[in-house]
């Protein structure tokens, strides 16, 4: 993790849990990364836009709500964006996508993602093994 207190970034569906399922999200956040800086990527505040733009109730709810955080701007869309982010900022990222949550993982981002209704997990990557270097072939034929 970079110096100072440690970033969450927060993906859209987590966003919208408060408004789906009554989700603490602040609350866990904090419980779970201490001293946590929770930050939204510009890119998911426009797909929350635009999914209250179509008329989504709960998108415009979660829009207010993530206006409360330090947005990061991003010309990355979608999961490549939080990707990026997360490893540029070395920052926790905050998803209920599993697919989104592999991603991250093979990428070394640690990830939060809700356990059930009311709790958030972490998950981090293994440490990855040494990179096995391979000898080059001596072309004398002497080796």
């Amino acid at each position: 993790m970079a110096r100072g207190r440690p970033i969450v970034l927060v993906d859209a569906n987590a966003l919208l849990l408060p408004f789906t399922s009554h989700f603490r999200l602040e609350e866990e956040t904090y419980a779970q990364v201490d001293g946590a800086r929770i930050q939204v990527p510009s890119s998911v505040l426009g797909e929350l836009e635009r999914l209250a733009d179509r008329g989504n109730p709960r998108a415009r709810a979660a829009r207010e709500f993530a206006r409360r955080f330090e947005v990061v701007p991003t010309a990355s869309l979608g999961d490549d964006a939080l990707v990026e982010l997360g490893r540029r900022l070395s920052a926790w990222v905050l998803t209920g996508d599993r697919a989104l949550r592999s991603r991250l993982l093979a990428a070394g981002v640690p990830v939060l993602f809700p356990r059930g209704k009311s709790h958030l997990d972490r998950a981090v990557s293994p440490r990855r093994p040494a990179p096995v270097r391979r000898l080059r072939r001596d072309r004398s034929g002497k080796g």
